[in-house]
């Protein structure tokens, strides 16, 4: 499978600064085999601007959505 961020079939599906939610964001994806990349778009010479950004298949879109939102929604006991 070739990606782009041209191609029609992908699309953002989260856009962030912070690189440690979205490496965790996107094992989950994997995890649910939902196929997704994680793009760098932060400025390594002025961090502050720029961003990290999930694609995923437009396909998947809709369950990718759902399985991230109950990711960040979900309270673990162990963690209070």
């Amino acid at each position: 499978m070739i990606f782009s961020v041209e191609s029609p079939d992908w699309q953002i599906l989260r856009k962030s600064g912070d690189a440690m939610q979205m490496e965790l964001l996107k094992n989950e994806l994997l995890n649910n085999e939902i196929n997704c990349f994680l793009v760098n778009k932060k400025d390594s010479v002025y961090p502050i601007f720029g961003a990290y950004l999930l694609y995923v298949e437009k396909k998947n879109s809709d369950l990718a959505r759902a399985i991230i939102e109950n990711f960040l929604n979900n309270d673990d006991p162990k963690a209070s």
